[in-house]
């Protein structure tokens, strides 16, 4: 593929992710009222940085250049004097990482580039999630995250497929239109396959995002792993599980659960958002999902409820369904062989014998429309054995134009002969019959005589 130059949306898609990567580690410390101002410089850095690296793109000149070793040298001394006396490491070195792909954005004018810059935003966000106070509350940055890489990863490759086609005149249309839906619908699409994965996947500490490696995990009746209150929900009120079972009182403050799930309570939710400098905008949308949880929580617990007739019921009958998960696997295996064994050259040589006699030597053809459709299938069997298979997209004619230009002429007046047969007994010809029958078989028998 022709590399080309990025469209605008790629930059504002770029800094979207890379943004909220830093956010997240931001985040972290929201205790210590710093979260305003880190946002603040990082925005100004990222963007400022990629609107270098968009007019490189446009008109490359020595700016970039200047631009890219100034952000570095600027890095490295907010590294030494600033980064680590107050975070130390390794979150230090991680902002150093941040600060050098801000020089990396000042010569980002490639799609190598873009996907380096939201790889990099990915180790970012990696660190983030598994630190020890991470929690939910994360979750308002990370999903808008996943968002913006995806997007801009899939508006990246549908802006390159677009550009290849412009370039090769095989393209009618300007190269953004139709882009922008297309887009969107393949990043929906990536998403909810990606989440539906994600649930189906065992999780011994969903929702959780902190590393829990060494961190006590209560063994609950029956073997199953139940999760402790997380140690990373600063100002959540201090809940354990409850031996795997999803009881939840109207008024209680223990959240819903089941075998290695615990998700908030309402009144979590709202020790959540009371956390100091918690963003305005944040605090209010948690207060939301807190009411919004209390409404749904009966529905929730009647699913909760099916859920365990539903293990019940397979705990009792799972030899049953493994038997039948074993017959559905062998009759796929089936199918898939007899598909299989339809193309290879012996099974059609033994199948076209078969039609020889079983068509005209004994003259067992069906009446009607099914007759002539046996003739004209055992005739794609019979070219088949030449070489000249017949394709599922192609109509009779299409066929037929491709076995005039292969095969010798008296070969293709049968095969156009049969072909109108064919297609009068397919398409309800009055005058179809017996005597047309008779002439297809005659046809076919010369045809075959002549192939072999």
């Amino acid at each position: 593929m022709t590399e080309t130059k990025l469209a605008g949306p790629l930059y504002a898609g770029l800094f979207a992710a890379q943004l909220l990567a830093v956010t997240c580690n931001a985040f972290l410390d929201i205790g210590y009222g710093s979260f305003g101002r880190e946002i603040l410089f990082w925005s100004v850095v990222l963007g400022g940085t990629l609107a270098v690296g968009w007019r490189q793109s446009r008109k490359v000149d020595g700016w970039g250049g200047i631009a890219q070793k100034f952000v570095l040298f600027f890095g490295l001394l907010l590294f030494v004097f600033a980064f680590l006396p107050l975070w130390g490491m390794p979150r230090a070195g991680l902002y150093l990482l941040a600060m050098l792909q801000a020089s990396y954005n000042c010569a980002t004018a490639g799609r190598r580039q873009l996907h380096l810059g939201l790889l990099t935003s990915l180790a970012l966000v990696l660190f983030a999630a598994s630190h020890y106070r991470a929690d939910w509350t994360m979750l308002f940055y990370i999903l808008p995250y996943l968002i913006a890489a995806v997007f801009t990863l899939v508006a990246s490759q549908i802006g390159q497929r677009s550009d290849d086609l412009r370039l090769t005149g095989l393209a009618r249309t300007s190269s953004g239109q139709g882009q922008g839906a297309a887009s969107s619908a393949a990043t929906l699409s990536i998403l909810l396959l990606g989440g539906v994965l994600y649930l189906l996947t065992p999780q011994v500490s969903w929702p959780y995002l902190e590393s829990r490696f060494g961190q006590d995990v209560p063994q609950a009746p029956g073997g199953e792993l139940e999760q402790a209150e997380s140690g990373g929900q600063t100002g959540s009120a201090t809940t354990k599980s409850q031996g795997g079972t999803a009881e939840n009182s109207s008024g209680g403050g223990q959240g819903l659960q089941w075998p290695g799930m615990h998700w908030p309570s309402p009144q979590e939710m709202r020790a959540a958002a009371q956390r100091p400098h918690m963003p305005r905008w944040q605090k209010s949308a948690i207060e939301e999902l807190a009411g919004f949880s209390e409404t749904l929580q009966p529905a929730i617990l009647v699913v909760f409820d099916w859920w365990r007739w539903l293990k019940q019921w397979l705990r009792e009958h799972w030899l049953d369904l493994m038997f039948a998960l074993l017959g559905l696997i062998l009759l796929a295996v089936i199918i898939a062989f007899r598909h299989l064994l339809r193309e290879t050259p012996w099974a059609i040589w033994l199948l076209s014998r078969w039609d020889y006699w079983y068509l005209c030597r004994c003259g067992r053809h069906t009446a009607g429309e099914r007759g002539a459709r046996q003739y004209y299938r055992a005739m794609e069997r019979l070219f088949a054995l030449g070489d000249l298979p017949r394709s599922r997209f192609s109509n009779s004619q299409e066929y037929l134009a491709q076995i005039r230009r292969r095969h010798r002429r008296h070969l293709h007046t049968y095969a156009e002969e049969l072909t109108q047969l064919f297609e009068a007994a397919r398409y309800g010809s009055d005058r179809f019959g017996i005597s047309d029958l008779q002439r297809m078989r005659q046809l076919y028998r010369d045809m075959y005589r002549e192939s072999i």
